[in-house]
């Protein structure tokens, strides 16, 4: 099979496998025409509905959240600190896109990405800062945290953040978790026959606006795109927390305060 290789910042470069037609571009990308395209519905959590509000995804003033903070970005740094407790994590902050040819993300490397925020929110002076074009065509573009080993996340409901979108860009955000059950490198999914196709990474949307929201996402609330058969999040064995658009969508977005949550 042809490969495509997918550009994650800093010199690095994963490979994403280029199937034909449409199901290439949703292995790739979370892209939300891919349950119109492939004529599937996205699966519903069993019990999900009992339990979870899916269509709240923001923080309430006042609701009290037990926080472990991934990275405030206070350091200046793209390092991920190693975190509280007992569970020590490790990882960077990632830059990638689709390599269109006239696709332009800015900044052009992944050391870059945290910058100081004006005016700042409250008492936080930097957050992570990416824009791009509207020329990636093919799965899109985004940021994320990359973990260097597969994380233990049981102990948390789920993942929060700031964000918010300067005037003029894409609003709907792909939240996605990366876990050992989609990604490429970790031995479960892949094109060999028996194998579950990787990249169907469970995820959700978040509409950002141009004033800072906090926003909450329930493990519990995040869903594969349609062609994974993985029952739900393999919440142990998380390896990526991705921020990301798709297909056609200029961008310019600020990120701030990204934690686990109970």
């Amino acid at each position: 099979m042809r490969r495509r290789r997918r550009r994650t910042g800093g010199g690095a470069v994963a490979r994403v496998p280029l199937a034909a037609g449409a199901g290439a571009l949703c292995a790739a990308a979370v892209w939300p025409g891919c349950n119109a395209i492939l004529g599937i519905e996205a699966p519903e959590r069993e019990g999900a509905g009992d339990q979870l509000d899916c269509t709240m995804l923001e923080v309430v003033p006042g609701e009290p959240l037990e926080l472990s903070m991934i990275d405030d970005m206070e350091d200046g740094n793209t390092a991920i600190p190693k975190g509280d407790g007992a569970i020590p994590r490790q990882g960077v902050w990632i830059l990638f896109h689709d390599n269109s040819e006239d696709g332009d993300q800015q900044p052009p490397h992944q050391s870059k990405l945290v910058e100081a925020m004006s005016p700042a929110r409250g008492d936080s002076e930097r957050g992570v800062h990416t824009s791009g074009n509207e020329l990636f065509t093919e799965w899109g573009a985004g940021i994320g945290i990359r973990l260097s080993g597969y994380y233990d996340a049981t102990a948390y409901r789920g993942v929060t953040f700031w964000a918010r979108a300067e005037e003029g860009s894409s609003t709907d955000l792909f939240v996605t978790l990366v876990d050992q059950q989609t990604d490429n490198e970790g031995g479960i999914c892949g094109d060999d026959e028996g194998q579950v196709p990787c990249y169907d990474h469970f995820h959700t949307i978040v509409t950002l606006t141009p004033d800072w929201k906090h926003f909450k996402v329930p493990a519990g609330c995040l869903v594969q795109t349609g062609y994974g058969v993985f029952e739900a999040l393999a919440q142990d064995r998380i390896r990526n927390i991705q921020f990301s658009f798709g297909p056609g969508q200029a961008f310019d977005i600020w990120i701030d305060d990204v934690a686990f949550y109970r």
